[in-house]
């Protein structure tokens, strides 16, 4: 059988894997069952790995005929703390935990590539390294900056990954040059006042007060001070404080997220922040302290990757179905590997319009036809890239 005929026969075993994987959802560096089944998996396919990182795994298949190139493949594990609202006969069996960015379908798609790989591991002239990284969610502390430091994943020539896409439809994709997702870094603002009863304000230095001024003047940074032709986000997500309707609280804690392109707009943000929250505080009497947390860097994808990924993609998908996608502000931290790479974007939204949730909504699903052909891509992939280290 060629690669499509076997992909097609796995259907049902990925659509089962991706099912189990998606009821048993685990948080960010808490994937100790999804280990678990992920090992147990690589054990029925005579795969090798060693556990990373924690809750990670990483594998190897190497072939009597393998030369010292080395591929990886690299799928993320972790889900995140939303309540699913979905209702499935697969719907979340953890309260308050959901896949609701994929990484289900990853996982999937990765084991569903090593079955097959692992099959033509005779024919096979390189080594291939899956790495099934946890907690890529975990912004200031993501899972891709350890294991990029693992000595297996160094020696990698190069990496490849997928990230599922539930808004275009399944059956396309896009394998961008450069620029695919933005630097994603986050920050936490404490907002400091006096506190007092509800009803003698003037007694008060009103920390929700400042917060609010500080949310409301960092929305005219993006608008009047970065160029309109360039992307750029300043999103605050949280907003805490006060504990009853007659009390004014002495401090208030918000949270946020900076996006962005640029690295000269990136470096510049922590100050930007600071010196909104120090103009506040002079407004408002109150003492704003602000900490910013770098993430993982914009996802360039490398030309030569990109090459053998397109090669790839005329093997699976429809030639007007392969488009560039614009870019998109969501943040991944596979930026942070050293190696070379590049990144997949896999449509997996539903043909219907209304059916097609964004990531991270508790309504998040995906149409199951995308599963083959992630794999289908991973595997062509590989057989690409053997190809052109031939000539």
């Amino acid at each position: 059988m060629d690669v499509k005929e076997q992909v097609a026969a796995l259907q049902p075993e990925l659509v089962r894997l991706r099912r189990h994987f998606h009821e048993n959802p685990e948080r960010s560096w808490k994937e100790f069952q999804t280990q678990k089944a992920i090992e147990a998996y690589l054990d029925e396919l005579g795969i090798p790995y060693v556990e990373s990182c924690h809750s990670g795994v990483i594998a190897t298949l190497k072939g009597p005929h393998a030369s010292d190139r080395i591929i990886g493949i690299r799928a993320d594990i972790d889900a995140l703390p939303i309540t699913e609202l979905r209702e499935a006969e697969y719907k979340s069996r953890n309260p308050g935990t959901m896949h609701a960015c994929g990484h289900d379908t990853h996982i999937t798609i990765l084991l569903g590539t090593a079955r097959i790989l692992a099959a033509l591991k005779d024919q096979l002239t390189v080594t291939v390294r899956f790495l099934f990284q946890p907690a890529e969610e975990e912004i200031a502390n993501s899972g891709a900056a350890y294991m990029k430091e693992e000595p297996l994943v160094k020696e990698c020539d190069r990496l490849i990954a997928l990230h599922i896409w539930s808004k275009i439809p399944a059956g396309w994709a896009s394998l961008r040059y450069g620029p695919v997702m933005s630097a994603a870094d986050t920050f936490d603002v404490t907002v400091e006042g006096k506190g007092g009863h509800g009803a003698l304000p003037h007694q008060t230095i009103d920390p929700i007060v400042a917060g609010a001024e500080f949310v409301t003047a960092l929305q005219s940074v993006v608008s009047r001070e970065v160029n309109p032709l360039e992307p750029a986000v300043l999103s605050v997500t949280r907003f805490q404080g006060g504990t009853t309707s007659n009390v004014i609280p002495g401090e208030v804690q918000l949270s946020g997220t900076a996006r962005t392109f640029s690295k000269e707009l990136r470096e510049a943000y922590p100050g930007i922040l600071e010196r909104v929250a120090q103009g506040v505080g002079t407004a408002t009497r109150a003492t704003l302290r602000t900490v910013y947390h770098f993430g993982p860097p914009p996802m360039i994808n490398d030309k030569a990757c990109v090459d053998t990924g397109r090669r790839a993609c005329a093997k699976v998908f429809d030639p007007d179905k392969l488009v560039d996608w614009e870019l998109q502000m969501g943040g991944e931290d596979f930026a942070k590997y050293y190696n070379p790479k590049c990144l997949l974007l896999l449509g997996g939204g539903f043909p219907e319009e209304d059916r097609r949730y964004p990531q991270h909504s508790p309504y998040f699903d995906i149409d199951e036809k995308a599963l083959g052909l992630g794999v289908e891509y991973f595997v062509q992939y590989v057989l690409e890239w053997e190809e052109e280290l031939k000539k």
